[in-house]
């Protein structure tokens, strides 16, 4: 009679279940530096599932690699060079990211939450369902990054760079992104709910329905920008630039816009009413006779009410003194 193989204490299997062999960081670097290098003993670092929390990946070169369903919890990769390489579905909240190389580099659902990504460069980087709330993202680089359905909420953002980058169905509330670039952004059903944006620059940027509601944009530059459709209700843009500024059918309810400048913008159907336009300059009897204003208006004159075109108001008031 054949016996059965004795089960281990604890199993109701008779097969004990060894555990995975433990994965060699080092050797894993070296095999893809020498498959980048396209020696033949090289071997591209391809991970799927693997627990990476505490492996030493500082400056690790981990250019192309492919990282599935990885977790990298609180590790540390300051420094590492991630360029053009592949993230789906990692997990890498509060990791230490600072300095590294995302560039051209595709992440999809991938947590980034609370990581530390102070100068990260993420040029050209694709970038889709991310969630990056509460990451610190100073100096980051997105030049000409493509971001869709991301979630930024309270991230700090100060002094990022978003050069002519995409921005789609993507969350910035509560976010802090003072003095950050945004040349010829074009973003579309983006939120910016209570964001502080002072000195932000979007001069060129083509922003369509997006909400700015509550934000602080004060001395913002929207020089020559197309905000069709977006809502700045509420929002504080003292001293902003909208020379030459597309604003047509955008909402300024309740916002305030003292000694911001609007000269040659286009304010067809823009809605100002219980908006504060003291001391806005460049404004003309027929700009202005095309926006909408009401009785809680505050005209550039320093008056309340409606615009009516003759009454001379569209001339601003002289500066509050300091």
């Amino acid at each position: 009679m054949r016996r059965k193989p004795a089960s281990l204490p604890g199993t109701s299997s008779p097969f004990a279940l060894l555990p995975p062999p433990r994965l060699n960081v080092k050797r894993l670097l070296e095999a893809h530096k020498a498959w980048l290098a396209q020696h033949p003993e090289g071997a591209r670092a391809i991970l799927t599932a693997v627990a990476l929390n505490s492996a030493p990946l500082e400056g690790a070169l981990l250019q192309k690699a492919i990282l599935r369903g990885c977790s990298l919890l609180e590790a540390n990769l300051a420094g590492a060079d991630l360029s053009q390489a592949v993230l789906i579905r990692c997990d890498l909240r509060q990791a230490s990211l600072a300095g590294v190389d995302l560039s051209g580099a595709e992440l999809k659902s991938t947590a980034l939450d609370l990581c530390l990504m102070s100068a990260s460069n993420l040029t050209e980087a694709r970038i889709q369902n991310c969630t990056f709330r509460h990451a610190i993202l100073r100096e980051a680089r997105l030049l000409e990054a493509a971001v869709q359905g991301c979630n930024f909420t309270g991230a700090i953002l100060q002094g990022a760079s978003f050069h002519y980058a995409s921005l789609t169905n993507s969350i910035f509330s509560d976010a802090e992104m003072e003095r950050a670039l945004f040349y010829h952004l074009q973003a579309v059903a983006c939120y910016f709910l209570a964001a502080r944006l002072d000195e932000a620059n979007f001069s060129f940027s083509h922003l369509q329905a997006c909400d700015f509601r509550g934000a602080r944009l004060l001395r913002a530059r929207f020089y020559r920008a197309d905000l069709g459709l977006s809502c700045f209700a509420g929002a504080n843009l003292d001293e902003s630039d909208f020379r030459e500024a597309r604003l047509r059918g955008a909402d300024f309810c309740r916002a305030s816009l003292e000694n911001a400048r609007f000269h040659d913008a286009d304010l067809m159907a823009a809605d100002f009413r219980g908006a504060n336009l003291r001391g806005a300059r460049g404004l003309t009897a027929a700009q202005l006779a095309r926006a909408r204003t009401d009785l809680n208006t505050t005209l550039p004159n320093g008056k309340r009410g409606t615009y009516l075109k003759g009454s001379g108001a569209e001339r601003p008031a002289p500066a509050r003194p300091s």
